[in-house]
Protein backbone atom coordinates (compact mmCIF):
# COMPACT_ATOMS: atom_id res chain seq x y z
CA UNK A 1 0.00 0.00 0.00
CA UNK A 2 3.12 2.09 0.99
CA UNK A 3 4.81 1.69 -2.48
CA UNK A 4 1.42 1.77 -4.67
CA UNK A 5 0.20 4.96 -2.75
CA UNK A 6 3.82 7.13 -4.14
CA UNK A 7 3.75 5.30 -7.38
CA UNK A 8 0.73 6.50 -8.63
CA UNK A 9 2.06 10.01 -7.61
CA UNK A 10 4.86 9.76 -9.86
CA UNK A 11 7.55 9.25 -6.97
CA UNK A 12 10.62 7.58 -7.58
CA UNK A 13 12.00 4.63 -5.16
CA UNK A 14 15.57 5.83 -3.48
CA UNK A 15 17.58 3.94 -1.06
CA UNK A 16 19.41 6.10 1.42
CA UNK A 17 22.75 4.57 3.32
CA UNK A 18 22.18 3.96 6.87
CA UNK A 19 25.89 4.20 7.51
CA UNK A 20 26.88 7.68 7.56
CA UNK A 21 29.98 10.36 8.09
CA UNK A 22 27.56 12.72 9.01
CA UNK A 23 24.01 13.28 10.44
CA UNK A 24 21.28 15.81 10.87
CA UNK A 25 20.79 15.27 14.44
CA UNK A 26 22.54 15.93 17.99
CA UNK A 27 25.77 13.64 18.36
CA UNK A 28 24.17 12.36 21.30
CA UNK A 29 21.64 10.64 19.29
CA UNK A 30 23.64 8.72 17.65
CA UNK A 31 25.07 4.84 17.07
CA UNK A 32 28.88 5.12 16.53
CA UNK A 33 30.04 2.08 13.72
CA UNK A 34 33.87 1.22 13.96
CA UNK A 35 36.01 -1.25 13.87
CA UNK A 36 38.43 -0.02 16.16
CA UNK A 37 39.01 -2.53 19.29
CA UNK A 38 37.46 -0.89 22.34
CA UNK A 39 40.03 -1.86 24.68
CA UNK A 40 43.05 -0.51 23.05
CA UNK A 41 41.89 2.60 21.21
CA UNK A 42 44.34 4.97 19.21
CA UNK A 43 44.52 8.51 21.15
CA UNK A 44 45.71 11.50 19.07
CA UNK A 45 45.40 14.67 21.23
CA UNK A 46 43.27 12.84 23.68
CA UNK A 47 40.75 11.86 20.92
CA UNK A 48 40.26 8.79 19.23
CA UNK A 49 41.99 9.12 15.49
CA UNK A 50 39.28 7.49 13.18
CA UNK A 51 41.59 7.60 10.62
CA UNK A 52 42.67 4.03 11.46
CA UNK A 53 39.19 3.28 11.67
CA UNK A 54 37.50 1.41 8.43
CA UNK A 55 36.18 4.26 7.32
CA UNK A 56 39.07 6.52 7.83
CA UNK A 57 37.06 8.89 9.61
CA UNK A 58 33.89 8.83 12.52
CA UNK A 59 30.85 7.10 11.27
CA UNK A 60 27.42 6.03 12.84
CA UNK A 61 24.30 4.49 11.90
CA UNK A 62 21.83 7.20 10.11
CA UNK A 63 18.71 8.91 12.10
CA UNK A 64 17.19 9.26 8.68
CA UNK A 65 17.73 9.39 5.12
CA UNK A 66 16.26 12.83 4.54
CA UNK A 67 20.13 14.69 3.97
CA UNK A 68 20.41 11.91 0.91
CA UNK A 69 17.07 12.26 -0.30
CA UNK A 70 17.38 15.51 -0.58
CA UNK A 71 20.06 15.41 -2.92
CA UNK A 72 17.38 13.28 -5.20
CA UNK A 73 14.93 15.23 -4.86
CA UNK A 74 16.60 18.32 -6.25
CA UNK A 75 17.68 15.75 -9.22
CA UNK A 76 14.98 13.65 -10.25
CA UNK A 77 11.99 15.70 -8.35
CA UNK A 78 9.50 13.85 -5.68
CA UNK A 79 11.44 11.05 -4.14
CA UNK A 80 10.68 8.97 -0.96
CA UNK A 81 12.55 6.64 1.07
CA UNK A 82 11.25 3.36 3.42
CA UNK A 83 14.15 1.75 5.30
CA UNK A 84 15.70 1.34 8.69
CA UNK A 85 16.59 3.89 11.10
CA UNK A 86 18.76 4.35 14.65
CA UNK A 87 18.00 6.37 17.68
CA UNK A 88 20.53 6.24 20.36
CA UNK A 89 17.66 7.89 23.13
CA UNK A 90 17.72 6.52 26.26
CA UNK A 91 13.81 6.46 25.62
CA UNK A 92 12.32 3.43 27.26
CA UNK A 93 8.51 4.21 26.71
CA UNK A 94 5.97 2.70 24.63
CA UNK A 95 6.11 4.64 21.66
CA UNK A 96 9.89 4.50 21.37
CA UNK A 97 12.72 1.85 19.99
CA UNK A 98 16.51 2.19 19.11
CA UNK A 99 16.03 0.22 15.55
CA UNK A 100 12.51 0.99 13.18
CA UNK A 101 11.95 1.67 9.80
CA UNK A 102 10.45 5.13 8.70
CA UNK A 103 8.70 6.52 5.26
CA UNK A 104 10.56 9.43 3.99
CA UNK A 105 9.12 11.54 1.05
CA UNK A 106 11.37 14.07 -0.30
CA UNK A 107 9.46 17.06 -2.58
CA UNK A 108 11.19 19.89 -4.58
CA UNK A 109 8.88 22.96 -5.59
CA UNK A 110 6.70 21.82 -2.57
CA UNK A 111 6.58 24.43 0.74
CA UNK A 112 5.16 23.92 4.11
CA UNK A 113 1.89 24.12 3.36
CA UNK A 114 2.13 21.31 0.64
CA UNK A 115 3.82 19.47 2.88
CA UNK A 116 0.92 19.32 5.64
CA UNK A 117 -1.02 18.54 2.84
CA UNK A 118 0.49 15.80 1.43
CA UNK A 119 1.09 14.28 5.28
CA UNK A 120 -2.18 14.43 5.77
CA UNK A 121 -2.99 12.55 2.24
CA UNK A 122 -0.82 9.76 3.35
CA UNK A 123 -2.15 8.90 6.35
CA UNK A 124 -5.85 9.29 5.72
CA UNK A 125 -4.77 6.61 2.56
CA UNK A 126 -3.31 4.37 4.45
CA UNK A 127 -5.93 4.34 7.08
CA UNK A 128 -8.75 4.20 4.47
CA UNK A 129 -7.07 1.09 2.13
CA UNK A 130 -6.13 -0.54 5.59
CA UNK A 131 -9.68 -0.16 6.88
CA UNK A 132 -11.10 -1.78 3.21
CA UNK A 133 -8.81 -4.15 2.15
CA UNK A 134 -8.11 -5.82 5.75
CA UNK A 135 -11.57 -5.70 6.82
CA UNK A 136 -11.22 -9.25 8.60
CA UNK A 137 -8.02 -8.43 10.37
CA UNK A 138 -9.54 -5.14 11.44
CA UNK A 139 -12.31 -6.91 12.92
CA UNK A 140 -10.19 -8.78 15.07
CA UNK A 141 -8.08 -6.00 16.41
CA UNK A 142 -12.02 -4.34 17.45
CA UNK A 143 -13.22 -7.75 19.13
CA UNK A 144 -9.60 -8.35 21.04
CA UNK A 145 -7.43 -5.07 21.21
CA UNK A 146 -9.10 -1.77 21.22
CA UNK A 147 -13.35 -1.39 21.20
CA UNK A 148 -12.75 2.25 20.00
CA UNK A 149 -10.47 1.78 17.17
CA UNK A 150 -12.73 1.37 14.28
CA UNK A 151 -14.67 4.55 15.37
CA UNK A 152 -11.23 6.48 15.65
CA UNK A 153 -9.57 4.92 12.69
CA UNK A 154 -13.51 6.59 11.09
CA UNK A 155 -12.54 10.25 12.75
CA UNK A 156 -9.22 10.04 11.02
CA UNK A 157 -10.26 9.10 7.54
CA UNK A 158 -13.22 11.79 7.50
CA UNK A 159 -11.95 14.81 9.38
CA UNK A 160 -9.66 17.80 8.37
CA UNK A 161 -6.52 17.96 10.20
CA UNK A 162 -6.70 20.53 12.56
CA UNK A 163 -3.88 22.85 11.62
CA UNK A 164 -2.30 25.72 14.50
CA UNK A 165 1.37 27.24 15.38
CA UNK A 166 2.83 25.57 17.87
CA UNK A 167 2.27 29.18 19.99
CA UNK A 168 -1.36 28.33 20.11
CA UNK A 169 -1.09 24.73 21.07
CA UNK A 170 1.43 26.05 23.86
CA UNK A 171 -1.17 28.34 24.86
CA UNK A 172 -4.35 25.60 25.10
CA UNK A 173 -2.28 23.75 26.73
CA UNK A 174 -1.24 26.22 29.60
CA UNK A 175 -5.10 27.55 30.07
CA UNK A 176 -6.31 24.18 29.70
CA UNK A 177 -5.63 24.08 33.71
CA UNK A 178 -4.63 19.92 33.66
CA UNK A 179 -1.92 18.67 35.99
CA UNK A 180 0.47 17.42 33.74
CA UNK A 181 3.73 15.29 34.43
CA UNK A 182 5.90 17.59 32.30
CA UNK A 183 5.18 21.72 32.85
CA UNK A 184 4.54 23.56 29.13
CA UNK A 185 6.14 26.19 28.01
CA UNK A 186 7.24 28.38 25.03
CA UNK A 187 10.47 26.85 23.70
CA UNK A 188 9.82 23.22 24.99
CA UNK A 189 8.95 20.06 23.22
CA UNK A 190 5.51 18.64 23.70
CA UNK A 191 5.69 15.59 25.49
CA UNK A 192 2.85 12.87 25.08
CA UNK A 193 0.83 13.95 27.12
CA UNK A 194 0.67 17.10 25.66
CA UNK A 195 0.07 15.68 22.20
CA UNK A 196 -3.07 13.66 23.27
CA UNK A 197 -4.42 16.44 25.47
CA UNK A 198 -4.52 18.32 22.46
CA UNK A 199 -5.88 15.52 19.78
CA UNK A 200 -7.91 13.29 22.39
CA UNK A 201 -9.75 15.84 24.56
CA UNK A 202 -9.81 19.50 22.91
CA UNK A 203 -9.54 19.12 19.30
CA UNK A 204 -10.41 15.26 19.32
CA UNK A 205 -9.25 14.75 15.88
CA UNK A 206 -5.83 14.73 14.60
CA UNK A 207 -3.70 18.15 14.25
CA UNK A 208 -0.56 19.44 12.23
CA UNK A 209 1.35 21.62 14.64
CA UNK A 210 3.58 24.17 12.65
CA UNK A 211 5.98 27.31 13.08
CA UNK A 212 8.23 26.03 15.82
CA UNK A 213 10.95 28.17 17.53
CA UNK A 214 14.08 27.31 15.57
CA UNK A 215 15.62 26.80 18.82
CA UNK A 216 14.39 23.28 19.60
CA UNK A 217 14.07 22.50 15.78
CA UNK A 218 17.27 21.21 13.52
CA UNK A 219 19.43 23.61 11.65
CA UNK A 220 18.01 22.46 7.89
CA UNK A 221 14.53 23.19 8.47
CA UNK A 222 13.36 27.01 6.98
CA UNK A 223 14.12 29.82 8.87
CA UNK A 224 10.47 32.14 8.90
CA UNK A 225 10.59 35.89 8.11
CA UNK A 226 10.06 36.31 12.01
CA UNK A 227 13.82 35.08 12.75
CA UNK A 228 12.40 32.94 15.57
CA UNK A 229 10.67 30.02 13.92
CA UNK A 230 11.01 27.47 11.56
CA UNK A 231 8.63 26.39 8.58
CA UNK A 232 8.55 22.82 10.54
CA UNK A 233 5.50 20.65 11.31
CA UNK A 234 4.33 17.54 13.11
CA UNK A 235 1.03 15.42 12.81
CA UNK A 236 -0.17 14.49 16.03
CA UNK A 237 -2.92 11.41 16.01
CA UNK A 238 -5.12 10.19 19.02
CA UNK A 239 -3.34 7.94 21.63
CA UNK A 240 -0.23 7.67 19.50
CA UNK A 241 1.12 11.36 19.46
CA UNK A 242 3.63 12.38 16.77
CA UNK A 243 3.12 10.20 14.00
CA UNK A 244 5.40 12.13 11.33
CA UNK A 245 7.47 14.92 11.71
CA UNK A 246 8.85 17.16 8.75
CA UNK A 247 9.62 20.58 7.69
CA UNK A 248 10.24 22.77 4.17
CA UNK A 249 14.10 22.73 3.59
CA UNK A 250 16.19 25.75 4.38
CA UNK A 251 17.23 26.25 0.80
CA UNK A 252 19.37 29.87 0.91
CA UNK A 253 23.22 28.72 1.80
CA UNK A 254 24.05 31.70 3.78
CA UNK A 255 21.14 31.05 5.86
CA UNK A 256 21.73 27.59 6.24
CA UNK A 257 25.24 28.42 7.21
CA UNK A 258 24.27 30.32 9.74
CA UNK A 259 21.96 28.12 11.27
CA UNK A 260 24.48 25.40 11.23
CA UNK A 261 26.85 27.63 13.15
CA UNK A 262 24.57 28.58 16.01
CA UNK A 263 24.62 24.53 15.71
CA UNK A 264 27.83 23.98 16.49
CA UNK A 265 28.20 22.20 13.62
CA UNK A 266 31.11 21.81 11.25
CA UNK A 267 30.63 22.73 7.38
CA UNK A 268 33.79 20.61 6.65
CA UNK A 269 31.62 17.24 7.89
CA UNK A 270 28.32 18.85 5.24
CA UNK A 271 30.49 20.23 2.52
CA UNK A 272 28.64 18.07 -0.12
CA UNK A 273 25.18 19.18 1.74
CA UNK A 274 25.92 22.32 1.33
CA UNK A 275 27.11 22.05 -2.22
CA UNK A 276 23.66 21.29 -3.51
CA UNK A 277 22.69 24.88 -2.49
CA UNK A 278 25.61 26.97 -3.53
CA UNK A 279 25.00 26.67 -7.55
CA UNK A 280 21.30 27.47 -6.63
CA UNK A 281 18.62 25.32 -5.64
CA UNK A 282 14.47 24.89 -5.05
CA UNK A 283 11.88 25.29 -2.39
CA UNK A 284 11.44 21.67 -1.25
CA UNK A 285 9.91 19.74 1.91
CA UNK A 286 9.76 16.30 3.15
CA UNK A 287 8.91 14.65 6.49
CA UNK A 288 9.12 11.13 7.92
CA UNK A 289 6.75 8.57 9.06
CA UNK A 290 7.51 5.98 11.58
CA UNK A 291 5.59 2.97 10.08
CA UNK A 292 5.45 0.91 13.34
CA UNK A 293 3.53 4.40 14.66
CA UNK A 294 1.32 3.94 11.84
CA UNK A 295 0.88 0.26 12.85
CA UNK A 296 -0.45 1.11 16.41
CA UNK A 297 -2.51 3.69 15.15
CA UNK A 298 -4.38 1.20 12.64
CA UNK A 299 -4.58 -1.90 14.97
CA UNK A 300 -4.63 -0.42 18.60
CA UNK A 301 -2.01 -1.69 20.07
CA UNK A 302 -0.55 0.69 22.68
CA UNK A 303 3.09 -0.94 22.75
CA UNK A 304 5.31 -0.33 20.00
CA UNK A 305 7.56 -3.00 20.97
CA UNK A 306 4.37 -5.60 19.60
CA UNK A 307 4.40 -4.35 15.89
CA UNK A 308 7.90 -4.98 15.26
CA UNK A 309 9.37 -8.46 15.49
CA UNK A 310 12.58 -8.30 16.94
CA UNK A 311 12.44 -4.72 19.21
CA UNK A 312 15.91 -3.08 20.27
CA UNK A 313 15.18 -1.09 23.02
CA UNK A 314 17.74 0.81 25.65
CA UNK A 315 19.26 -2.34 27.45
CA UNK A 316 17.65 -5.00 25.23
CA UNK A 317 18.97 -6.39 22.30
CA UNK A 318 18.66 -9.97 22.61
CA UNK A 319 17.79 -11.28 19.14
Amino acid sequence: AVHQFFRERGFRYIQTPIITGSDCEGAGELFRVTTLNPTLPIIQNNEIDFSHDFFGTESNLTVSGQLSAEMFALALGDVYTFGPTFRAENSNTSRHVAEFWMIEPEMAFCDLDGNMDFGETLIKHLTHFTMDQCAQDMELFYRFVDKQLMSRLENIVSSEFERLPYKDAVDILQRSKTSFSFPIAYGSDLQSEHERYLTEKYFKKPIILYNYPKTIKPFYMRLNDDGETVAAMDILVPRIGEIIGGSQREERLEILERQMQSAGLSKDSYWWYLESRRYGSVPHSGFGMGFERLLMLITGVTNIRDVIPFPRTPGNIDF
